[in-house]
């Protein structure tokens, strides 16, 4: 008994009582009462998934307890829309949730069961389709998986550097196959390009840019039907048009 009067004697109990005490304190106001309830729910500019859209894909009414939103379970459900990349949350107090929206950036359009649909860099296929973006995009035939990783990062690459002829805008079509890539522009020039390694492909694009702007300045570009980078390897064979 003199030990546990002498323990209350102690100004470290009395400390550890009281921080015990406004913890629960806190738990309770966080997590049990309705001080701090959702608001608002702020959502960064977005261009092909709405805000409407993106607050829908949370479940989220409005008046739930703040700190009970698991932002886990949250992060998956706006993640679950295949236009959005990634999402960053944020709790503003009192009651404010901020979304933070990453979309997919399109890169080409694929085809399946005679439906488009945009992919973007890492050839993640993509929700909804524009009849416009026929006009910005190409569309891709993949007749072979072996390089297809490198494919999409040198296309990634090819609509990032428009100072090289094509440009990215003016391919309507692109083929993978096993042995070469075969590029048709919306004039109708077909391309093709032998598969050797990334790096080759970009040097090929860029000599293709050099003949490219010797038929421009030309003005040939309308008469050409076939331009073949490997014919042989390292030089190029043009055909013109009867």
């Amino acid at each position: 008994m003199k030990r546990f009067f002498s323990l209350l004697k102690r100004p470290v109990f009395w400390g550890s009582i009281s921080f015990l005490v406004l913890v629960g304190l806190v738990i309770y106001l966080l997590y049990f009462t309705d001080l701090f309830v959702l608001k608002e729910i702020k959502v960064s500019p977005t261009k092909r998934v709405s805000k409407d859209e993106i607050i829908k894909l949370t479940g989220l009414k409005g008046g739930e307890r703040f700190f009970v939103i698991s932002l886990k379970d949250l992060r998956k459900q706006i993640l679950a829309n295949k236009n959005i990349e990634e999402v960053t949350i944020v709790r503003h107090l009192p009651g404010t949730l901020e979304l933070v929206i990453k979309e997919r950036e399109p890169l080409a359009i694929i085809v399946k069961d005679n439906k488009g649909f945009l992919v973007d860099k890492k050839g993640v296929i993509m929700e909804g389709i524009l009849p416009e973006d026929y006009f910005f995009y190409p569309v891709l035939e993949l007749k072979s998986e072996v390089s297809k990783d490198k494919f999409f990062e040198f296309l990634f690459w090819l609509k990032n550097n428009k100072n090289y002829l094509p440009v990215y805008e003016n391919i309507a079509k692109i083929v993978l196959d096993d042995n070469k890539i075969v590029m048709v522009t919306k004039n109708h020039i077909k391309i093709y390009f032998p598969l050797v390694s990334e790096r080759d492909w970009v040097y090929f694009y860029k000599n293709l840019d050099k003949i490219m702007a010797y038929l421009y300045e030309n003005g040939q570009t309308e008469k050409v039907d076939l331009i073949r980078l490997d014919y042989p390897l390292g030089q190029a064979l043009i055909k013109f048009r009867e």
